[in-house]
């Protein structure tokens, strides 16, 4: 399902910033392809581009020993109308958004961001689906040495499955527990990263 996901919100984007790029085009070059066949082109070229993404991915991690983990939600409908909406309703439900403390009807991008702001890797769920269920597959193939997450992702057996693969987890930690301190240098700050590339993604007014 989440691939599906991935391949339906992708070519939405995708749709969008075609029909923007045909219409700067036209507008430079009067005798410019019409639309339909200029979406063809693209279509054609969609694997290239794919294979050039995928190239570009493995030069940003290279090297790399720090990446950030996390999610954010994408709500389809106000959450006074969380329970009636159909929209995309085989796919999409409900979950809960622990920024704004409150539901919301939709799905979730579960995301791999570097220090500098390189979107890594990203996968689209369900809204109810727990960040720490999606965790190794966001990893599976660009996971770098330590990872940072949030709360979300505390957990032994999720830190001790990644350590199997050669990942470090490190998130914050409960009043409760022994360990009182997070044991990585400038954790807060230096998480702050994804939620500026987050904050970017779902400005509407991008």
């Amino acid at each position: 399902m989440c691939i599906h996901l991935n391949l339906m919100i992708f070519t939405k984007i995708i749709r969008g910033f075609i029909r923007a790029k045909h219409q700067l085009a036209q507008s430079l070059f009067p005798n410019f392809l019409e639309y339909s066949r200029f979406v063809r082109r693209c279509n054609a070229l969609l694997p290239s581009i794919q294979v050039i993404r995928q190239a570009l991915v493995f030069k940003e991690v290279e090297g790399m020993s720090v990446s950030i983990i996390d999610s954010f939600p994408i709500p389809l409908c106000q959450p006074i109308r969380n329970f009636r909406s159909k929209v995309l309703g085989d796919y999409a439900n409900v979950g809960y958004n622990a920024t704004k403390g409150q539901y919301f009807y939709g799905f979730k991008c579960h995301a791999l961001v570097s220090e500098s702001g390189y979107v890594i890797d990203y996968t689209i769920t369900p809204a109810s689906m727990a960040d720490s269920s999606m965790a190794e597959e966001v990893l599976s193939q660009f996971g770098t040495p330590t990872v940072l997450g949030d709360m979300g992702y505390l957990g032994q057996s999720l830190q001790d499955r990644l350590e199997l693969k050669g990942i470090d987890l490190i998130t914050p930690v409960r009043k409760n527990m022994k360990q009182k301190k997070i044991l990585f240098p400038n954790f807060s700050k230096r998480r702050k990263v994804i939620e500026r590339v987050f904050s970017f993604l779902t400005n509407p007014g991008i």
